[in-house]
């Protein structure tokens, strides 16, 4: 009895181990959000263009110093009349300087503007990379997966035919080439199988660097239920993405950012206008040689500042930003061309891929039914362990290219999405509902 709790007990163990390392795509990308060092990175970029933009505006308010100071002065030698007598100077100094005309004041607040809406663009395109890179991970995880259990279940084919081969062999029916093609086969498919489970290891190690999790136990597609099929005409998404789309979108506030440093870069050669009042106070104490003395002096003016030369520095900054704005044009047209092309290619894709998932499924289905018979003439004794296992092989090939054409055609249909609208944990909980232990 105590022997059978102690076997209870390392069974419940290993099942809580194991559940602790089972993931399905919608904890993947929830982690994905919380630990992706990419995101997290994105996120502080926004943050520090907001504290940019607040330094830009803050240069328009006044700037108010204090200035305080005392010395002592020590006379050691002194020639003339008045006492050789030590004294202290207190000064007290308070300036208040207001911007009154700085015209790249207002290119340089629309810069920082525009530089805060990229960068809240760029993290609502990262957080899209999210959901597609954790998605293309975890099917990719998926379709090692299964490949190494086909490689499994080869080699099993091969070791069942290498037993039938040492009966064969050893009452004469076969030559010894033939036996030894039967071994040969046997260490291609270990060598298979040792190929399939290290790359089984290597997505698995892909999706931990990027969720920062380690998963032992995914999802495999429910073949039983009907796939998402969404149909996508070219020039209706290409429309919505020139207008939704976060690449184009920052594209453009890259133009809006270089007009304003171009914009800004000219305002430098007009004059600047301040007022600078300022407060002082002085308190000389001791055997000054005029004696003690205070004394207080308040001023009020404006102050304007007139760029007359500079050796054609302001001049060439200006030509620097007209060839910068013109890159920037230059870029966003080519982003435009680059997006239809792209648009264009995963669309074509994604009809195909409809096409194949549908000849795949079919032929999945065939595989099944020719398996089932294969199961009943084994029974019977019209089929052999070793066709009942080449079966059941052909039926999991068909199985796992049903499967990973499936896994393409969601992963290309979420790729056209992120065009047109926002994808994310709706998006991930829908792809995960066709998904089953």
């Amino acid at each position: 009895m105590s022997v059978n709790k102690s076997y209870l007990k390392i069974f419940f163990l290993l099942l809580i181990s194991n559940n602790l390392y089972a993931a399905d795509l919608v904890d993947v990308y929830n982690r994905a959000i919380q630990y992706n060092d990419d995101y997290r990175i994105i996120k502080n970029d926004k943050e520090i263009s907001l504290q940019q933009y607040n330094q830009t505006a803050a240069s328009i308010f006044p700037e108010i110093n204090f200035q305080a100071g005392t010395r002592e002065t020590t006379i050691n030698r002194y020639i003339g009349p008045g006492d050789n007598t030590d004294f202290n100077t207190d000064n007290y100094s308070l300036t208040l300087q207001q911007p009154i005309f700085r015209l790249a004041f207002f290119d340089e607040l629309a810069k920082s503007d525009a530089v805060i809406k990229k960068s809240e663009k760029y993290l609502i395109l990262q957080k899209k990379r999210i959901a597609l890179k954790t998605t293309e991970l975890y099917f990719r995880l998926i379709s090692h997966t299964n490949n190494l259990r086909e490689k499994k279940e080869l080699l099993k084919l091969s070791e069942k035919k290498l037993s039938n081969a040492y009966k064969l062999h050893s009452n004469g029916s076969i030559t010894k080439i033939e036996f030894l093609r039967f071994k040969s086969d046997v260490e291609s498919s270990k060598i298979d199988r040792d190929i399939a489970q290290n790359e089984q290891e290597n997505s698995r190690g892909d999706l931990y660097i990027f969720v920062g999790k380690k998963i032992s136990d995914i999802h495999n597609v429910n073949t039983e239920i009907k796939i998402p099929n969404n149909q996508y005409k070219l020039s209706d998404v290409l429309n919505q993405a020139t207008s939704k789309y976060e690449i184009i979108q920052m594209a453009n506030y890259d133009l809006d950012i270089s007009q304003n440093i171009f914009e800004s870069n000219k305002a430098q050669h007009f004059p600047t206008i301040d007022l600078i009042a300022s407060y002082d106070y002085s308190d000389i104490t001791g055997g000054a040689r005029f004696g003690a003395n205070k004394r207080e002096s308040s001023s009020v003016g404006l102050t304007m500042t007139l760029p007359i030369y500079q050796g054609g520095y302001q001049s060439a900054k200006v030509n620097e930003s007209r060839y910068k704005l013109e890159n920037a044009q230059i870029k966003y047209e080519q982003t435009l061309k680059i997006l239809e092309k792209e648009i264009a290619d995963k669309i074509a894709k994604y009809n195909i891929q409809r096409e194949l998932v549908n000849n795949h499924r079919e032929i999945y289905k065939l595989h099944d039914l020719k398996y089932i018979s294969a199961k009943q003439g084994f029974r019977t004794g019209v089929y052999t362990d070793t066709e009942l296992q080449q079966s059941k092989i052909e039926l999991i090939k068909a199985k796992n290219r049903y499967v990973d054409s499936t896994l393409n055609f969601i992963l290309l249909d979420l790729n056209i999405k992120q065009y047109t609208s926002q994808i994310g944990i709706d998006e991930i909980k829908e792809i995960n509902s066709i998904l089953i232990w």
